[in-house]
C-alpha cells in the first residue's frame, strides 16, 4: 500500500477553525456503493477511506488531501493504524 498523499487536519476550536501543522502520509481511496452503505448507511457522494501509516487518534472535525476538504464521519482504530471516513466538505475552511 502506498501512501502517497498528505493529508492536514483542520480542528474547530473556540468557534473558529484552525489548521494543525502536521502533515501525514496517508493512502486515499474512494468508497464503492456497497461500502458507503456499510460504513454510513447510505450513500454519500465523494466518500472516501483515509489509511494511515500509524496510529492517528482523531474522531472529528475536517481534513485537507490533494486541495480537497472533507468531513470526518467515521474512524476505526487498532493498536497499530488508523482509518478515517470522510465525505467531500463543500463549504470554506
Amino acid at each position: 500500500m502506498r501512501y502517497n498523499q498528505r493529508l492536514t487536519f483542520v480542528r474547530q476550536e473556540k468557534g473558529s477553525l484552525v489548521h494543525q501543522p502536521q502533515i501525514y502520509p496517508v493512502n486515499v481511496t474512494s468508497l464503492g456503493f456497497q461500502a458507503q452503505n456499510l460504513v454510513f448507511g447510505s450513500a454519500q457522494r465523494g466518500s472516501v477511506a483515509v489509511r494511515f501509516q500509524n496510529k492517528v487518534d482523531v474522531r472529528s472535525g475536517f481534513f485537507t488531501v490533494a486541495g480537497k476538504n472533507y468531513e470526518i464521519k467515521n474512524s476505526n482504530y487498532t493498536d497499530r493504524s488508523s482509518t478515517i471516513y470522510g465525505v467531500e466538505y463543500h463549504g470554506r475552511l
